[in-house]
């Protein structure tokens, strides 16, 4: 779609700036961050951008105790280079960010943008798995958990940080994805996370699974079979076949209901092997 109807190109150097643009402008205003689908995402109505680029938010900082805080702006080729990152839970970020995007992608989209638009259920099942809240500015500054800010009531907001909370020791996670070809939407995927207690068995665990390849939830189910038990064989299949009753996914052009079905228990059952391999062999 050509961008003939817009008239005014904005690029603000203070967050709040940014904000007020977008709540002064209302529908008229649409943002730009990274690489994006402005073109097919913005109708005539559309009048004006405000870009985000010249904004301090691309700083990586690691704080004392292992937690991790991502600036909106920083792209996925930073994150895979920044060491604390590419290394965080046994490396499941990098991971998702190697399977799910091409090499032209990581190097334009930012963590801010996807977050921000909410449906993307690679990056979301990862951040959800391990815990990430995100910073966001909506007049004054805010922090909420992913979950809470995917469901919380939305007016004008920035995204400016997403923070990697440190993680107990041990533990670790593993992300899978299922997709008719490596550049398509993934069918399913999933991403799981455990941490064990002194004697070995499941302190913690979260399970994060996309039956439809859009939305991403934790399975509490398919969690709750996990924990208290070690992270054998037999526990991981409980888990699956919870994660595989709560599914309830749709058929489309790409596939059925029943297969998704399927899918959702091998995505829990390979996500969860991995992650007994890492903490067997000290992934943390």
């Amino acid at each position: 779609m050509p961008l003939t109807h817009i008239t005014a190109y904005h690029r603000p150097g203070e967050v709040a700036t940014a904000w007020q643009l977008l709540r002064d402008g209302g529908d008229a205003v649409r943002v730009v961050s990274g690489v994006s689908d402005l073109p097919a995402a913005c109708p005539p109505h559309v009048h004006e951008l405000v870009d985000l680029a010249g904004l301090d938010l691309h700083t990586i900082a690691v704080s004392g105790d292992g937690g991790v805080r991502i600036g909106a702006l920083a792209t996925f080729t930073d994150l895979l280079e920044h060491p604390s990152v590419a290394a965080h839970a046994g490396g499941v970020l990098a991971e998702m960010l190697l399977q799910a995007s091409s090499l032209l992608h990581r190097n334009g989209a930012t963590i801010g943008r996807h977050v921000a638009r909410g449906g993307l259920s690679d990056v979301s099942a990862v951040l959800l798995a391990l815990d990430a809240r995100i910073a966001f500015y909506d007049g004054a500054e805010q922090e909420r958990s992913l979950h809470d800010y995917d469901v919380d009531e939305r007016g004008p907001r920035i995204v400016t940080a997403v923070t990697l909370p440190a993680l107990a020791q041990p533990s670790a996670a593993a992300f899978v994805r299922f997709s008719r070809a490596a550049t398509e939407r993934a069918l399913v995927n999933g991403c799981c996370r455990a941490e064990l207690d002194s004697a070995g068995a499941v302190a913690a665990a979260r399970v994060v699974v996309s039956d439809t390849g859009v939305r991403v939830r934790r399975i509490p189910d398919a969690e709750g079979a996990l924990e208290g038990s070690p992270l054998a064989p037999g526990t991981i299949a409980a888990a699956a076949d919870a994660a595989r009753a709560a599914a309830n996914p749709r058929s489309d052009w790409a596939a059925s209901a029943e297969y998704r079905r399927h899918l959702v228990g091998v995505t829990v059952e390979r996500c969860l092997a991995a992650v007994a391999e890492r903490l067997d062999g000290g992934a943390a």
